[in-house]
């Protein structure tokens, strides 16, 4: 299953939980980003603007209470990456770590 299918599949409580992870992990990533030497300040500044893009598109997906909100927030992120690439690894990686805490709560529960 790709990673957009495990994401788009997931209903209720458990895409509420992606989405406040996700946020969360978009946090971290801009950390990196900030911190890392190898960028030129221009680059950090434009990766910084479009993750808090998909900061407010993530708050905007836990707000909806549609089945589409995580199709339309990959769809968002997708597009805000095309907008820096240098964002590609960084939110990858934020969307992985997100899911993957969504599969421990769902193991800790016995699902």
């Amino acid at each position: 299953m790709s990673m957009r299918d495990e994401v788009t599949r997931l209903a209720g409580p458990e895409a509420k939980y992606f989405c406040l992870r996700l946020w969360h992990e978009l946090t971290v990533a801009a950390r990196a980003i900030w911190s890392d030497d190898t960028l030129d300040q221009a680059t950090q500044l434009n990766a910084l603007k479009w993750l808090n893009e998909m900061q407010h598109r993530t708050w905007g997906a836990h707000c909806r209470d549609d089945d589409e909100a995580l199709a339309w927030l990959l769809g968002r992120i997708i597009a805000h990456c095309d907008q820096a690439p240098v964002l590609g690894f960084h939110v990858r990686m934020a969307v992985d770590l997100s899911l993957a805490a969504v599969a421990r709560v769902r193991s800790a529960n016995g699902q």
